[in-house]
C-alpha cells in the first residue's frame, strides 16, 4: 500500500499540471478578443524604412505604442495579387492558386498568361471553375461562418480588390472599389454599391503613370469612415491603400513624390482614428498595418521573350507569366526535355538569378533538375496552376538617387536587354528589399511597446484575426497565429527560430536560398546567385 501511495504522490501532481496546462492553453487559444473591430490596412509598396517620426507621425506612433514586426515577409513572388490572395486566405500560392501578377490558366486563355490586375478575367475564371477564383476559402467566407461581417475597401486595382473578397459577387462578404466596370458598379452586394454611389459619387478619375493616386485613396477612406464603419458595422475590415505603390513605380522609393503620398496615407489614418473616437470604438479596435511588398530600383531590363526566341525556343512551346522582377514559365505539355533545356539555358545567362523547378528525389529544398530549388519548398509547387519554372534576376543592396537601398532587374515587354537609367522602381523578386515588408499591430489584444523579431508574413494576418474571433480554423491555415504579439502570448524573445542557408549547383552555376523557420512554418528570406 505504501508503494502505491508513493506512486500516487508522483502521478497526481503530474496529472494536475497537465490538466492545468491544457486548461490554460485552451483558455488562451479560445479567449474572446477584447476588440469589437479588427482593421487591417494594406499600404501598397510601403517599405518599413518609409515610416519615420517626421514623415508619418501616426504610423510611427502606432508602431511604437503597439507591436513592430522587425522580420516580416512579403509572400513570394513579392507582388500585389499574390499577397492580396495570401492576405485574404491565410494560404500560400501553392494552395490559393494565384501564382503571380500574371497567371496562366488554359481555360481562361489557352495561349497567353493574363494579368490579374483587372477583375474581369478573374470573374471569368470564377465562372469556369464554380466560383473558385482562389482555391481556398477567404476570410470573407470564414468570418461569415461564425456570424461576423467582413468588408473589403480598396483604392487599388479591381483585381486586387476582388481577391480580398473573391466570392463577394456570389454573396459572400462585401467589397468596395471605385473602378469595377469603369465605376458603374463600385462593389458587391449591389445595395452597397448603390448606396456608395448615391452618397459619395464616383471615385475621382486618376491620372497617368507619373501621377499619384491620392484622390482614389481619399475617396475610399472617406467611404470607410463615413459609411462602412458607422453603418455596415463590420467585425473585420481589410482596407487596401494603393499608394505609395503607384507613384514609386514611376519615381522610386524615397522620392519627394513618393513621400508625399505616404504622408497622405498617414493623414488618412489619422482621420480614421478620429472617426473611431466619435464612434466610441478606438479603444475596442485592433489595427494591423502591413504592406504587400517592398520596392527596389530598376537598373537593368531583360526582354525574356526575345531572349528565349534567340535561344532557339519556340513561342508556342513556352508561356511567359511576368511578375516584374521574377518570371514564371509554363512549358507546353510540361515536357521534361523542354524544361531541362530552358533551365540549362537560364543557368548560362548572366541576367538570370535563382531557378525553381518541381521537387526532385533529393533534399526537400532541391528541384528535380541540378542547380534548381524546389517550387514546393518556395510554396509555389504541386498545384494545377503551378508553373514549370520560376526564375529571379540579380539584385544588389546599392542605393538609389534618394539614398534608399535595393536594386534589381526587371522583365521587359519591349526593347532590348540591357542597362536602364531610369527613376522607375519595381518589386517581385526575392531580394531582402522587396521581401521585407511593413507590419505593425496596435490595439487592446496586442502587446504594447513590443518589437517582434521572429519571422512573420502577410500569410499570418488572417490566421491571427481568425484566432481573435475564436474561429476553429485559425490554426488550420498555411499562415500561423502571431501569438508572440498578443497580450498574454509567449515572450517575444523566447520563441525559437532557425535560419538556414541552402545551396544548389550545376557546373559553374551556384545559387543560395536563405529561409527562417518557426513553429513549423517556413519563411523565404532571400535568394541569390553566387
Amino acid at each position: 500500500m505504501k508503494k502505491n501511495y508513493q506512486i500516487g504522490l508522483v502521478v497526481l501532481p503530474a496529472l494536475i499540471l497537465v490538466l492545468a496546462f491544457c486548461v490554460l492553453h485552451s483558455a488562451f487559444a479560445q479567449a474572446p478578443a477584447k476588440a469589437a473591430l479588427h482593421l487591417v490596412f494594406v499600404m501598397d509598396g510601403l517599405r518599413p524604412d518609409g515610416i519615420t517620426a517626421s514623415e508619418t507621425p501616426i504610423l510611427f506612433r502606432l508602431g511604437n505604442e503597439g507591436v513592430i514586426f522587425e522580420n516580416s515577409h512579403s509572400v513570394f513572388p513579392t507582388v500585389t495579387r499574390v499577397n492580396s490572395a495570401s492576405l485574404s486566405t491565410g494560404m500560400q500560392p501553392a494552395h490559393h492558386g494565384i501564382m503571380g501578377n500574371q497567371i496562366y490558366i488554359p481555360a481562361v486563355d489557352p495561349v497567353n498568361a493574363f494579368s490579374n490586375d483587372n477583375f474581369l478575367p478573374l470573374l471569368k475564371l470564377g465562372e469556369l471553375s464554380d466560383g473558385r477564383i482562389v482555391l481556398t476559402p477567404s476570410i470573407a467566407e470564414l468570418t461569415t461562418e461564425i456570424g461576423h461581417r467582413y468588408v473589403a475597401v480598396s483604392s487599388g486595382s479591381t483585381g486586387s480588390a476582388l481577391l480580398m473578397a473573391p466570392r463577394a459577387p456570389r454573396g459572400s462578404g462585401v467589397v468596395i472599389n471605385g473602378n469595377f466596370y469603369g465605376g458603374a458598379t463600385v462593389g458587391w452586394p449591389e445595395t452597397v454599391s448603390s448606396e456608395v454611389l448615391k452618397r459619395f459619387g464616383p471615385q475621382p478619375k486618376t491620372g497617368g503613370a507619373r501621377d499619384n493616386f491620392d484622390t482614389a485613396v481619399d475617396w475610399s477612406m472617406t467611404v470607410l469612415r463615413e459609411y462602412v464603419l458607422p453603418e455596415l458595422k463590420p467585425s473585420v475590415a481589410y482596407v487596401w491603400v494603393t499608394e505609395p505603390d503607384h507613384i514609386q513605380h514611376a519615381f522610386g522609393a524615397g522620392a519627394p513624390e513618393s513621400l508625399a503620398s505616404i504622408r497622405n496615407n498617414d493623414r488618412n489614418l489619422g482621420l480614421v482614428l478620429e472617426a473611431l473616437d466619435k464612434l466610441g470604438l478606438r479603444e475596442r479596435t485592433n489595427i494591423m498595418i502591413v504592406s504587400d511588398h517592398g520596392f527596389s530600383q530598376t537598373v537593368y531590363g531583360v526582354n525574356v521573350r526575345q531572349e528565349l526566341l534567340d535561344g532557339g525556343f519556340k513561342a508556342e512551346d513556352v508561356v511567359i507569366a511576368s511578375s516584374g522582377q521574377s518570371v514564371a514559365l509554363h512549358v507546353k505539355g510540361r515536357d521534361p526535355v523542354r524544361i531541362r533545356a530552358l533551365v540549362e539555358f537560364l543557368q548560362k545567362r548572366t541576367w538570370a538569378g535563382v531557378v525553381f523547378t518541381a521537387k526532385g528525389a533529393g533534399a526537400a529544398h532541391e528541384g528535380a533538375l541540378a542547380g534548381t530549388f524546389a517550387l514546393e519548398f518556395a510554396h509555389l509547387g504541386g498545384n494545377e496552376r503551378s508553373p514549370d519554372i520560376v526564375f529571379t534576376f540579380p539584385w544588389s543592396s546599392a542605393r538609389n538617387r534618394h539614398g534608399v537601398q535595393g536594386t534589381d532587374y526587371i522583365m521587359l515587354v519591349n526593347g532590348a536587354t540591357g542597362s536602364l537609367d531610369t527613376t522607375a522602381a519595381n518589386h517581385g523578386s526575392m531580394s531582402p528589399w522587396t521581401v521585407k515588408n511593413t507590419m505593425l499591430a496596435w490595439g487592446p489584444d496586442f502587446k504594447r511597446g513590443a518589437r517582434v523579431r521572429t519571422p512573420s508574413a502577410n500569410v499570418d494576418v488572417t490566421p491571427t484575426i481568425l484566432h481573435l474571433l475564436g474561429h476553429p480554423k485559425a490554426n488550420a491555415l498555411d499562415g500561423r497565429v502571431l501569438r508572440e504579439a498578443l497580450v498574454n502570448g509567449p515572450d517575444e524573445e523566447q520563441v525559437a527560430i532557425e535560419t538556414r542557408t541552402l545551396r544548389v549547383m550545376s557546373g559553374a552555376y551556384k545559387a543560395v536560398l536563405q529561409v527562417t523557420e518557426t513553429a513549423g512554418k517556413r519563411y523565404l528570406d532571400k535568394s541569390w546567385r553566387e
